[in-house]
């Protein structure tokens, strides 16, 4: 081969080495902006769902407030004290408004938005078109973002209200709910990902010029390299753009460029080997795509779905459900009291527990159901061509078993239970948010029913969280009005038939409502932060009839009051107890605390503690609803109490099991072997109450000897003696 052939090979060769070396930098290249892109997706879509959710809780406080201007006949005498338990409960709203005939005419938070009383939505406003449209489609619309005077951008939404008179709908006026933008985009992480390089702008086409108009941008400029995701908003709708910032030149690149000019000179040998690199490059772009869309779909830590995903599924099979008439059920899975043991273990060992759940999950549906992790310990299962109300019931009752069984963690076991909530898809909605949000709902309830339940939605558990605000907002005039009452009843000594003394149950005599138990208000009362007030109530009345009992008689049997989980909690509780009982200047001897077996098994170590200070007063403790925790003989001989009261679900089938009458039997031996007295609760008939006595039950209460009366209308109960048989009514209330 001449000089000039070898020249030209030699050309030939370099040419055709550059060309494959830059090829391989321009895929590599690629394969990292698809990472860009996949990465850039998944955070505006993340952002994008926290200002819809944020929006459109907040926009919910109108709905409440047009059903409520409904259920009052166009009268809204305490509208600002309503609109402060909304305010409270939603969050993230400015202030609420009404309009009668759309003139603005009570406004809460009144302060800095006097000038608005007496504005016209429909005459004066700038924005009345959208009130117009309200009024005309019958449904929520939503005015801005636009400068407010006192400053500020602002949007509202106007929910219009239809009142039905003489057999007609006529219109009344508006509910409206002023959000603040910033405080809408507070609900987002927008300004910690502009501080990690990220731009952004939030865009709405103005509904006057057909013009994009931007309300809320970062201080850095969008770059070419954007993605935009659309926000559906009440009669509009809104656009967020995101982009990363560019950094300097691309470094790897020009490394990649020289290198490949330097490696086509190096020799001609390896021409055939560079020749294959494509087909591996585009065999490692298949493969980092396969694993971008796993990142961009499934959660990292158990491998199920994540929210992303299950909605893009919710959605599609929502239309196919209404399309083709199949029935589709959605349930919402909740761990109970998952928190608590997170604290305890930590969240490596969080993690494990997950993942063991995560497993169950799967192995009780189909292969063709989808099991979804949505965050933290809350998973979304979609089970397609539910057969029936049964079958999915018969699954819910699965998963509840099968999250329930005890889990192995670092030599451990653990418990945890599921609270579920049921959506039918397309009866209980034709839209993945609503369907989420029904569900999410409908968990609550399940969860607010005593946990380790299911529970389907219905358009009741609506209603429930208006009577949820009543409750909570009626509590405080409750306690400032003295409109709570004691109800006693008696704890009987079965070894001499003879009254020893009487348990305190706290009832609500509710202006309107009449008389109310426990089960309407205490769990609102507990989340509402108000059950400790209530406690000390019980407890300051309690020693008041203690007091009016020796003054009027000279004599006095003792009176037990119950402590709740939070009560038992407050760290306060020592010290208001002794004041309590130095006021009333009572015996202490004749006081008895009632406290749950899982509230002490919260944190053992403090329990004990505060048992040992109650006892040091005099008052006696005794464990309620015994033999539905944890405890073991190991646990209960370090515990200072005087009583135990088995609960009542084991009372109940003495009778009829024998397995249930063996336990009682053993639990009464254990608290005897340790010298603790033993309560039964809920008898009801004579034939339990025989058996009571045959197993050495030392203390009983129930129906059987009377239903909790008021403290004037107590009499000596009557004693079913052993061979005289007779029936109670009712079961037991406590």
């Amino acid at each position: 081969m001449g000089r000039s052939n070898r020249i030209a090979v030699s050309i030939l060769t370099l040419i055709i080495l550059v060309c494959l070396g830059s090829y391989w930098t321009y895929m590599a290249q690629t394969i990292g902006k698809n990472q860009q892109q996949l990465l850039m997706s998944d955070i505006v879509a993340a952002q994008a769902s926290a200002i819809e959710r944020r929006l459109s809780r907040s926009l919910s406080a109108t709905d409440i407030l047009v059903q409520e201007v409904i259920q009052q006949g166009g009268e809204f005498e305490r509208f600002d004290l309503y609109a402060d338990a909304v305010l409270r409960t939603i969050g993230g709203v400015s202030n609420l408004q009404l309009a009668p005939n759309g003139i603005i005419s009570r406004i809460y938070p009144l302060a800095g938005n006097e000038k608005a009383i007496g504005h016209n939505l429909l005459k004066d406003d700038k924005r009345r078109h959208e009130a117009i449209n309200a009024i005309k489609e019958r449904r929520l619309t939503l005015a801005g973002p636009f400068k407010l005077v006192q400053g500020g951008i602002a949007v509202i939404g106007r929910n219009p209200v239809f009142l039905n008179r003489d057999g007609t709908e006529q219109f009344w006026g508006f509910a409206s709910a002023l959000i603040f933008l910033e405080d809408l985009l507070q609900a987002t992480e927008l300004d910690q990902l502009e501080t990690k390089g990220y731009s952004f702008e939030l865009s709405r086409i103005d509904p006057q010029s057909g013009q994009a108009s931007v309300f809320a941008r970062s201080t850095s400029d969008l770059n070419d390299s954007l993605h935009s995701v659309t926000i559906p908003v009440p009669n509009a709708s809104w656009t967020l753009s995101m982009s990363s910032i560019k950094t300097g030149p691309d470094w790897l690149a020009l490394f990649g460029y020289s290198f490949s000019i330097v490696l086509a000179a190096l020799a001609a040998w390896i021409l055939n080997f560079i020749l294959r690199q494509p087909d591996k490059l585009r065999a490692i772009v298949k493969q980092k795509t396969l694993e971008l869309e796993e990142l961009a779909f499934y959660d990292h830590l158990t491998g199920l779905a994540n929210r992303r995903l299950l909605n893009e599924q919710l959605t599609q099979k929502v239309r196919e459900a209404v399309r083709y008439k199949k029935n589709i059920a959605f349930l919402y899975l909740d761990l109970d009291d998952f928190k608590r043991i997170n604290d305890s273990i930590g969240h490596d060992a969080g993690d494990q527990l997950l993942k063991q759940i995560s497993l169950r999950l799967n192995s009780v549906v189909r292969g063709s159901d989808l099991v979804a992790r949505l965050g933290g310990d809350e998973f979304g299962i979609l089970l397609l061509d539910s057969e029936s109300i049964n079958d999915i019931s018969r699954i819910a009752k699965k998963l509840i078993v099968a999250v329930s069984e005890p889990v192995s963690i670092y030599d451990q076991e653990f418990i945890v239970s599921p609270s579920i909530g049921i959506t039918m898809i397309p009866a209980d909605g034709d839209a993945a948010s609503d369907i989420l949000k029904h569900a999410d709902m409908a968990m609550y309830s399940a969860k607010n029913a005593g946990k380790r339940n299911y529970r389907f939605y219905d358009k009741a558990l609506q209603q429930q969280a208006l009577e949820r605000i009543h409750i909570e907002h009626d509590l405080d005039d409750a306690l400032n009005n003295d409109q709570f009452v004691l109800h006693y009843q008696p704890l009987v000594d079965l070894s001499c038939d003879r009254v020893m003394g009487y348990e305190a149950l706290v009832r609500w005599q509710h202006p309107t409502d009449g008389l109310l138990f426990p089960d309407r208000f205490i769990g609102v009362a507990e989340d509402a932060g108000k059950i400790i007030d209530i406690g000390y109530w019980v407890i300051r009345e309690a020693c008041n009839t203690l007091h009016q009992q020796m003054s009027e008689h000279g004599r006095s049997q003792h009176i037990a009051v119950n402590l709740s989980p939070r009560q038992f909690a407050d760290p306060n509780l020592l010290e208001n107890i002794r004041a309590i009982v130095q006021q009333t200047q009572v015996d202490t001897r004749l006081l008895e605390v009632e406290i749950t077996e899982s509230t002490l098994m919260e944190n053992i170590d403090t329990a004990i503690y505060t048992l040992e200070q109650l006892q040091q007063m005099g008052i006696k403790v005794s464990i309620d609803d015994f033999g539905t925790g944890y405890s073991s003989l190991a646990v209960l001989k370090r515990l200072p109490v005087d009583t135990l009261k088995i609960d009542r679900s084991f009372v109940i089938l003495l009778e009829t099991d024998l397995d249930d009458r063996k336990i009682v039997g053993g639990l009464m031996s254990m608290a005897h072997a340790l010298d603790i007295k033993v309560i039964a609760e809920g008898i009801e008939t004579s034939g339990q109450l025989q058996l009571l006595r045959d197993l050495g039950c030392d203390y009983g209460q129930g129906y059987l000897f009377s239903k909790p009366v008021p403290l004037e209308q107590l009499e000596q109960p009557v004693i079913i003696p052993p061979d005289q048989p007779q029936s109670a009514a009712a079961a037991s209330d406590n």
